[in-house]
């Protein structure tokens, strides 16, 4: 029993590091298709020193008291094909969806209009908590100019900046919106004010 054991378990260490490079490149490829989602204007995306260091000052705590158990993952500048800046990309995390930690990009253009949410982790229930990664949800966020966005949890949300929460899915709808309004305000205060 001894035996198997120790050679399933080289066996299975053989084959994670025969793929390791290849998950590390799908990861990479979905986190750029996912800036290239929600900052469409840019064609490259780059690291800013100064932004970085404001993302690790963070030490990967939650980010501000008003926002749940959101985090700011990492903040990505998109340059158009002549090296002007199109617009940011925020990484932000909430760990308080109902299944677990819900992680997106959150696309910003230079004035602070959200350009779009797209999903890199969701561990929602299918059918339910994971409706918020459908347009019906998200694209509330797209093209708007806000300090906060705002949860409606039972609908009726008319203004923008106001969202209407997925019917059944308020848990995992108040998660977007503290990660996105997170997002928004590490934006404000560490690089519109902080002269990025």
């Amino acid at each position: 029993m001894c035996a198997i054991t120790l050679i399933a378990g080289v066996a299975l260490s053989g084959v994670y590091k025969l793929t390791e490079s290849r998950i590390a490149e799908q990861k990479l490829a979905a986190k750029a298709a996912s800036y290239r989602e929600v900052c469409p204007e840019a064609q490259d995306f780059t690291y800013d020193e100064a932004i970085t260091e404001k993302v690790t000052a963070l030490n990967g705590e939650v980010y501000g008291t008003d926002f749940g158990k959101a985090y700011i993952n990492e903040a990505i500048v998109g340059k158009d094909g002549s090296g002007k800046v199109a617009g940011y990309v925020i990484s932000a995390t909430s760990k308080d969806g109902m299944d677990g930690e819900i992680t997106m990009s959150v696309g910003l253009s230079t004035d602070g209009t959200v350009t779009g949410i797209s999903f890199t982790v969701m561990n929602e229930t299918a059918g339910l908590g994971s409706l918020v990664t459908e347009d019906a949800f998200k694209g509330q966020f797209n093209g708007v100019k806000t300090d906060r966005f705002t949860l409606f949890k039972a609908g009726g949300a008319a203004a923008p900046g106001e969202i209407n929460g997925v019917s059944g899915a308020t848990i995992s709808s108040s998660a977007v919106v503290n990660a996105v309004n997170a997002a928004v305000d590490f934006f404000e205060n560490e690089i519109q004010q902080g002269g990025n």
